[in-house]
């Protein structure tokens, strides 16, 4: 696998580390909506989002070098969640901690979290956006 592909793969995997959410129906997980509320959701989601013009070339630096942190996070803590699977109590205490220095890496990048997870977001739904950082990782 490519460096960008699995920088790429980072940035999604950390959206969801660092509390990107997805709006829920009410009492049923999202992947048991229907496929047109999820449409409904994820274009909802999207006309929320700054559009991409709005982010400056210094954020989006800011941000693949919070991406390449993110990684070696991700791949330290993915170990360690997965020896503690059968003990659920420490794998929250793994996970809590991982998403700490996730932030941590965030605030590090001099980003704000919140312009963090909306570039995040972004990403997921505009391939040429998507690109864009790509280009910088």
């Amino acid at each position: 696998m490519s460096k960008r592909m699995m920088a790429l793969g980072a940035l999604m995997i950390s959206a969801t580390f660092t509390g990107t959410a997805t709006a829920q129906q009410a009492g049923a997980p999202a992947s048991q909506a229907p496929q047109s509320q999820q449409q409904q959701m994820q274009q909802q989601q999207m006309q929320q989002l700054p559009k991409a013009s709005e982010f400056s070339d210094k954020q989006l630096d800011a941000f693949a070098d919070a991406q390449k942190d993110m990684s070696g996070i991700q791949q330290k803590y993915s170990k360690e969640l997965q020896a503690k699977k059968d003990k659920p109590e420490e794998a929250m205490k793994v996970q809590k901690e991982a998403q700490e220095k996730m932030v941590e890496a965030v605030k590090d990048s001099g980003l704000e979290l919140s312009t963090y997870n909306q570039i995040a977001q972004l990403a997921q739904y505009d391939a040429d956006f998507r690109t864009r950082i790509q280009e910088k990782m």
